[in-house]
């Protein structure tokens, strides 16, 4: 759990990025230390090394994997996957190893190290965190998350927090894309049931004046058959002589 001092994800990005200066230079357990490099970061005392600095640290270590150190069967894989919103650059590229490939899949790097491989987030790799903190960064302040606070809602602001808005984004995605498509949908339907009800109203109009027709003619048929049996029993009566 990060001090009381860290409130927002901003925060906690430069918390966890002084923690890094610190094991860089040999005090990881100096809290004192730790505390004075997030103060600098949070005021603008100092800032961090541009990726560059994390991408050359990640070619001077060698090809081995940068989870694990295994030196076999390696392969370039995205840090922060495409898929969550992690830019397809030379920043966001690590050398990882199959098994480490596979087993962090799309997860989010801080969810993968303490949920799945149920290990300290401070034993994170240094090359690994430098390059995700500041990619993470980015893509806060692109969302405009930097200031939030707790974005997983568990009720404690924790390295999980960080990679939430990745979930989060998809959800959203994935969730506009459903309702656009239910919308489409519903629409394709309202569309259909009113040309259904405007054909079948005029099956019923065609139908009645159809109706109406046949009962027109049907009527004047009948009129006629007794006009013309009456002028028929008229003629008769005459020529018999009955009045």
């Amino acid at each position: 759990m990060p001090p009381p001092a860290v409130k927002t994800i901003r925060d906690l990005i430069f918390y966890r990025y002084a923690k890094l200066i610190a094991k860089q230079a040999g005090l990881r357990e100096n809290y004192g230390f730790i505390m004075n490099r997030f103060n600098a970061l949070k005021e603008g005392r100092i800032s961090w090394s541009n990726l560059t600095r994390e991408h050359k640290r990640a070619v001077l270590r060698g090809s081995s994997c940068a989870y694990c150190n295994s030196p076999t069967g390696t392969n370039f894989d995205h840090v922060i996957p495409i898929s969550k919103g992690g830019p397809d650059s030379a920043d966001n590229l690590i050398s990882v190893c199959r098994e480490c490939n596979l087993s962090k899949a799309d997860r989010d790097l801080y969810y993968w190290w303490v949920k799945v491989k149920r290990k300290d987030s401070d034993d994170i790799p240094r090359v690994v965190e430098g390059k995700y903190l500041k990619l993470i960064y980015d893509i806060h302040k692109s969302r405009g998350t930097l200031e939030s606070t707790d974005l997983d809602g568990d009720g404690d602001l924790t390295v999980l927090d960080l990679g939430f808005i990745l979930g989060k984004r998809s959800q959203i995605d994935g969730g506009i894309a459903k309702s656009e498509e239910k919308m489409g949908l519903d629409e394709k339907s309202t569309a259909y049931s009113s040309n259904n009800r405007q054909h079948i109203a005029s099956i019923r109009r065609n139908t009645l004046i159809k109706g109406g027709r046949k009962k027109s003619r049907k009527g004047r048929s009948r009129a006629k058959t007794v006009r013309y049996e009456k002028g028929l029993v008229y003629k008769i009566k005459k020529r018999l002589g009955i009045n």
